[in-house]
């Protein structure tokens, strides 16, 4: 037949309907089926799906005699919702005499989901024409509250599974599909929430991928301590990611500074990290760009005020060999050619150092040198006799 089942049931019942047909469609049939003696009792060549009708979804007609007469005979069975709802339903009752009718009496299958059969009253949940075509109550069916010492997690499923065994027509192979079923539920189950946790695993690495973060500048000058020197106007430190240069700038040599902000997918990435500042050797490194760290850079001062270099020369313009050359306790003589060049230790510099320069015979000169640096001409004046 078209059909293995054709749902029958009240409107007010309507979401166990569309659970009903939902799972009954979606259940594939095994290939293999067992009885309780583990017998085989059924074997297909391949796996087979239930085919199940429900009027408002499969069918826009509302007159039993304009359509749903055709899906009742294209179903081999009519499965009834079972409730104080359908109990009371014209419309159910139509379509349960329709099968009668059609002398497939024993294909109707009750699913009580709420009331009392053959109870009489309020709660009864069997329509007057199911009770009238099996008075004796020996009619076949599958109630959900038969389950009630079971997890309520099986209660539903369990019914489903039975529902399926009538069905197929092999009632004695409840235990078989029910087994399989639970572990195949389980197994669903598993999967789903290790499917969870990967997503939930991702979504926490795209969150730390992409959260934002802070990278700490230290700056560690590793110069003898000189308070004559000037204290630079800026030191800048430079932070190049994706070649967009970052800058902080930093008051003071041991001072600190924070990059922030920083795209996440730069986090333990390496990056370029440069320093600059008036006085200062510039630094260029790589740094690992860490989450919430502090890095400290080595800076030291550079020679601008540490080498004191010219030419000596005598007043007709003869360079001068042998002259000493002092500048802050440090000294120096003249070459053969006049030139001389000093250096004066970091912790001893100024930028205006005091300079001495002397020789027998000429007049000693000294100097309050503005500045330090190279090409410094000197002229000294023969001494008088």
């Amino acid at each position: 037949m078209k059909y293995t089942a054709f749902i029958s049931y009240n409107s007010k019942d309507d979401q166990w309907a569309k659970w009903l047909q939902r799972k009954l469609e979606a259940y594939s049939i095994p290939v293999v089926i067992r009885n309780e003696k583990d017998e085989v009792v059924r074997h297909e060549e391949k796996s087979k799906k239930l085919r199940v009708f429900r009027y408002r979804s499969d069918l826009n007609t509302v007159s039993l005699n304009e359509g749903l007469a055709k899906e009742l005979d294209d179903a081999r069975w009519l499965i009834v919702i079972c409730s104080p709802n359908s109990a009371k339903s014209a419309w159910v009752g139509k379509e349960i005499q329709h099968f009668l009718d059609t002398g497939r009496r024993n294909h109707i299958l009750p699913f009580i989901v709420s009331g009392t059969s053959y109870s009489g009253d309020e709660h009864e949940c069997l329509n007057p024409v199911l009770k009238a075509a099996f008075p004796d109550g020996d009619i076949l069916g599958v109630n959900i509250n038969d389950y009630g010492d079971d997890p309520r997690i099986y209660r539903k499923r369990k019914a489903l599974v039975r529902t399926i065994s009538m069905l197929i027509e092999i009632p004695n192979a409840y235990n078989y599909l029910w087994n399989r079923y639970r572990m195949r539920f389980w197994e669903g189950v598993a999967w789903k929430a290790a499917g969870t946790a990967a997503i939930l695993m991702l979504l926490l690495w795209a969150w730390h991928y992409n959260a934002e973060f802070e990278y700490q500048i230290r700056l560690n000058d590793t110069t003898p301590a000189n308070s004559s020197l000037p204290t630079p106007d800026s030191l800048k430190v430079m932070l190049t990611l994706d070649n967009e240069e970052k800058t902080l700038v930093l008051t003071e040599t041991d001072g600190t500074g924070t990059y922030k902000n920083l795209p996440g997918r730069f986090a333990n990435q390496e990056a370029r990290l440069t320093f600059e500042a008036e006085g200062y050797e510039p630094v260029d490194t790589v740094v690992t760009l860490q989450r919430n760290r502090e890095v400290s850079l080595n800076i030291q001062r550079d020679d601008t005020y540490g080498v004191l270099a010219g030419t000596i020369v005598d007043e007709e313009g003869q360079p001068v060999d042998g002259a000493m050359v002092e500048a802050e306790g440090v000294t120096c003589t003249s070459q053969e050619d006049g030139s001389f060049k000093l250096y004066i230790p970091i912790e001893k510099q100024k930028p205006c150092p005091h300079v001495r320069i002397s020789k027998a015979g000429y007049q000693t000169e000294e100097y309050t040198r503005q500045g330090v640096g190279l090409n410094w001409q000197v002229m000294l004046m023969k001494a008088n006799e």
